[in-house]
């Protein structure tokens, strides 16, 4: 039996999470784009938290060092999880795997794309820049057009300083994984019960 070559079907390819990455055509409006890096620790174990408390809805997770910057125009809604170490870290390609990203990244167009941010801090050994790298990433954001969504009130916190809050509001989601984990899934999915119905509007 012979089967005929269907040239009009996308060409999939699997990530090692198992997702199928796809031509900006094939991917749905409802698609969440889930970024994050470094993997292997708590960056990479929040984001599976994240995937799996969201019902519903496609969502793929992706390691960016093993995709092209580009497969961020195949989503409208899309999430970044990242450690949220400064500008000087990511200036850095060896303390950081966002600083050889981001360069990519910003020869983009992301107008109108739907972009709500997860940063882990440490308030303990940071308190006076608690979770900063947020307002580096919602500035780069900005500046290629996206539309911030999940800022988070600072009340509930511990810091003395951060300078991604504005006028009591965290640019993202802040987590602390190492003095605070076990509040980590509530405020997920605080978190998530805003950012959802945002990516609908």
């Amino acid at each position: 039996m012979r089967f005929m070559e269907n040239k009009e079907q996308p060409q999939l390819t699997a990530d090692l999470e198992g997702n199928y990455l796809i031509d900006k055509e094939s991917v749905g409006e409802r698609a969440i784009g889930l970024f994050y890096a470094p993997s292997g620790g708590s960056v990479h174990k929040v984001a599976k938290r994240i995937k799996q408390k969201v019902k519903g809805r496609k969502i793929d997770m992706l390691y960016i060092r093993n995709i092209r910057p580009q497969q961020f125009l195949n989503y409208r809604n899309i999430i970044l999880v990242s450690s949220t170490l400064g500008k000087d870290a990511w200036n850095n390609n060896e303390t950081d795997e966002w600083a050889a990203f981001l360069p990519e990244l910003r020869k983009l167009d992301l107008d109108g794309r739907r972009v709500a941010l997860v940063g882990l801090g440490n308030h303990v050994l940071y308190p006076n820049n608690f979770v900063d790298g947020l307002a580096d990433l919602a500035d780069l954001i900005e500046e290629l057009g996206g539309v911030l969504i999940g800022k988070t009130e600072a009340d509930g916190y511990i810091f003395n300083m951060s300078r991604a809050v504005k006028d009591g509001v965290f640019a993202g989601l802040p987590l602390d994984e190492d003095n605070e984990t076990g509040k980590t899934d509530a405020r997920i999915e605080k978190w998530l019960s805003f950012v959802l119905p945002a990516m609908e509007s």
